[in-house]
């Protein structure tokens, strides 16, 4: 999700739960415009709706205050971005077929959907503003489906990049590809690049003994999917591999649908990494 910024729950992706729940609800209202040239899509967020982040309470994360594994014993406080009109969020896409591929632009005035800035005065952690300029173009490409994305993160309170508390600006970059290689049987993978920008002031500005962020995070995802009996039987094998943060998330699932009223499934979540401090 790059120049998606509509709120995400990752507690329910790391809990295992279906992928359309990764998705959280967001109250908006949005407007469309068409026409021959390109398509209009405009939302509006009139109160701000942040990600439904991993604090702890069901599932742990590193922290680096406490140089440790938090947990739901370690809840921090966040300062609210709740107020109607002041804390508002505007999304926007211009989007065309050209040449039969699906080619968009996309623009997003907000905040940072997790809490990751740190008010020193205050204790708590903040939502800093931010500005998101992308576009992407997905297509039929050989005898699959391609796409790229792209974005630019102008992370608006730390513009220059040395204020430590506060996440600097970033470009990020998406490619993917999808091919049904046998009848019922799909293999698809994406390669996501995350650059931080003024990555120098930004290693300058770290307190001694901090350790700090890499400058490039690379993410390789790989799915497999499979359906059988009729397609009532669907098995599915999801991927992440993080070549920088030496990590991977393994997310092996089958699905029968009995009828259609009844449907079993079962799945793992698969952690592995080699530091603590990894996503």
């Amino acid at each position: 999700f790059i120049n998606d910024l509509f709120p995400k729950d990752w507690k329910s992706f790391l809990l295992g739960r279906d992928d359309e729940y990764l998705k959280a609800p967001s109250d908006a209202i949005k407007a469309s415009f068409f026409s021959d040239i390109a398509n209009l899509d405009v939302v509006y967020t009139p109160r701000f709706n942040s990600d439904r982040y991993i604090d702890g309470e069901r599932v742990s994360y590193f922290n680096p205050q406490l140089g440790r594994i938090a947990g739901a014993d370690d809840s921090f406080s966040v300062e609210k971005r709740d107020d109607w009109f002041t804390d508002d969020e505007v999304a926007a896409r211009l989007s065309r077929n050209i040449g039969g591929f699906d080619a968009a632009l996309y623009g997003y005035h907000g905040f940072w959907k997790s809490p990751m800035g740190f008010d020193a005065v205050s204790g708590n952690a903040t939502y800093p503003r931010l500005d998101v300029y992308g576009a992407s173009v997905r297509g039929n490409v050989l005898k699959g489906v391609g796409s790229m994305e792209a974005g630019y993160y102008d992370s608006l309170e730390d513009c220059s990049g040395d204020d430590p508390l506060i996440p600097n600006s970033q470009t990020r970059f998406l490619a993917g590809y999808e091919q049904e290689l046998v009848t019922d049987f799909t293999v698809g993978a994406q390669y996501y690049l995350e650059h931080m920008m003024g990555y120098a002031s930004y290693r300058a500005a770290m307190p001694d003994g901090t350790v700090p962020a890499d400058e490039d995070r690379h993410v390789l995802t790989f799915r497999l999917t499979w359906m059988a009996l009729h397609q009532s039987l669907r098995l599915s094998f999801f991927t992440f591999y993080s070549p920088s943060d030496n990590d991977a998330y393994l997310r092996p699932t089958a699905y029968y649908r009995f009828d259609d009223h009844w449907t079993a499934s079962i799945g793992a979540n698969l952690f592995m990494g080699e530091s603590e401090r990894t996503f």
